[in-house]
């Protein structure tokens, strides 16, 4: 059996629409007469069930076909509507609810002069004219209000004013979700100071707190004193001044890491690449990022280090220690470098352990200047030959040095060449 149901509020334009135009109309009095459409087996009925104070009508039945436009969703939940009375019988079912008056029955109730007038003045009022009072602004909006961005806010927050002070690019906390909000709600000297303070006490420079707090400004969620048991920790893992000074300057989020994860960052370190207390703090302050990097993608350069790209244990050890910021790279595009040099250029694993930073150079920049030399037949890489050429000279210098020292040429040739790739 399905059941759609349909409400209407005039019971006295709900009989004659039945009876003559099977159309069912609105009305505004409070007698609210609710109607249910039932499908039986043999015919389709619609049974209206209600009261009126004025025309006494209590129960009636009648035929109407459906009514798209009035009919409700059969799914709706009816069991929430208060007064609800259903009777069951042979062949119908019959849905009765009372709904209180929500609107006004008659024009009187509300000032229609006054609402007219209101309507009058906003339309001859000149939105360009400048205002009387420069307070009216603030009765006009008196609360902080949603936007798109933080310059609807600049000019009364007194938070972002010093932000924006201290060199703060607010356009990036735009792009991170809550941030914006909850700057907003903080006080510059109740909430902020302390913290300032704190990062300018551990060797924080002036000039580059704002470049800290943009990438950073979830710092003024931390404690005091959470903040303080952190740098204790440092100083009694043997970190120097100086050293914590390089780490939360470098990485912003270090100070957002608890003790203990710190901890078990470093003993990751020390247990994966098999190092000294002293070479874990080697490869934090050489690369302050690596320490607070997602560990699964560091997992996932060391498998490839060693798997894929077929360096041993103590290579890989030595390429850590010597160049960390490969464990936070891109993975594909550091194995196309490596299998560039190794298998084009034929440099060998401990060639490229000796020269480590060429596996950080751009990958364009190597195959030009590898290219070029090999059509001028200078891409000679074994040291134990004549004409030997440096694999880090293909990385370091400008194409000025490059053409004057390496390739024995001019630097309009190298352009030529460079427009025939």
């Amino acid at each position: 059996m399905i059941m759609m149901w349909m409400q209407c509020r005039r019971t006295t334009t709900v009989l004659t629409a039945m009876c003559s135009q099977h159309t069912v109309v609105p009305c505004l009095r409070k007698g609210v007469l609710t109607c249910s459409y039932v499908q039986t087996k043999n015919h389709r009925k619609l049974v209206v069930s209600g009261f009126d104070c004025s025309d006494n009508i209590t129960r009636t039945n009648t035929l109407l076909h459906k009514s798209r436009s009035y009919v409700k969703d059969s799914a709706h939940d009816l069991d929430r509507k208060k007064n609800l009375e259903v009777v069951n019988n042979d062949k119908e079912v019959k849905l009765v609810s009372f709904v209180g008056e929500t609107l006004p029955s008659h024009f009187e109730d509300s000032n229609w002069e006054n609402e007219m007038n209101l309507l009058k003045e906003f339309e001859t009022r000149d939105v360009l004219a400048p205002l009387k009072d420069t307070h009216e602004i603030d009765l006009v909006s008196q609360e902080v209000r949603p936007t798109f961005n933080l310059a609807a806010y600049i000019n009364r927050s007194a938070t972002l004013q010093e932000m924006v002070r201290l060199g703060v690019d607010i356009s990036k906390w735009e792009k991170r979700k809550g941030i914006s909000s909850y700057i907003l709600k903080l006080d510059l000297e109740c909430d902020m100071k302390q913290h300032l303070m704190f990062l300018h006490d551990q060797g924080v420079k002036p000039e580059d707190l704002g470049r800290w707090l943009t990438i950073n400004p979830l710092i003024f969620r931390e404690k005091i004193e959470d903040l303080d048991a952190r740098i204790n920790y440092l100083k009694a893992v043997k970190f120097t001044s100086d050293e914590i000074a390089r780490l939360i300057s470098r990485n912003p989020h270090w100070l957002l890491f608890s003790t203990v994860r710190i901890d078990n960052r470093l003993g990751f370190f020390q247990r994966s690449c098999d190092l000294s207390r002293d070479e874990v703090r080697v490869v934090a302050v050489k690369e302050p990022r690596l320490i607070t990097h997602n560990l699964h993608h560091i997992k996932r350069t060391s498998i490839a280090v060693t798997e894929e790209m077929g360096f041993d244990k103590n290579e890989m050890k030595s390429l850590m220690l010597s160049t960390p910021k490969l464990w936070i790279a891109h993975g594909p595009s550091l194995l196309r470098k490596f299998d560039y040099l190794h298998n084009e250029m034929g440099l060998s694993h401990s060639v490229l352990v000796k020269f480590p930073k060429i596996l950080q150079s751009r990958e364009f920049r190597i195959k030009q200047r590898h290219q070029y030399l090999k059509t001028l037949g200078r891409a000679q890489y074994d040291p134990q030959k004549p004409n030997y050429v440096s694999p880090a000279s293909l990385v370091e210098g400008n194409d000025l040095k490059f053409c004057s020292d390496i390739a024995k040429s001019t630097v309009h040739d190298y352009n030529l060449f460079l427009k025939t790739l």
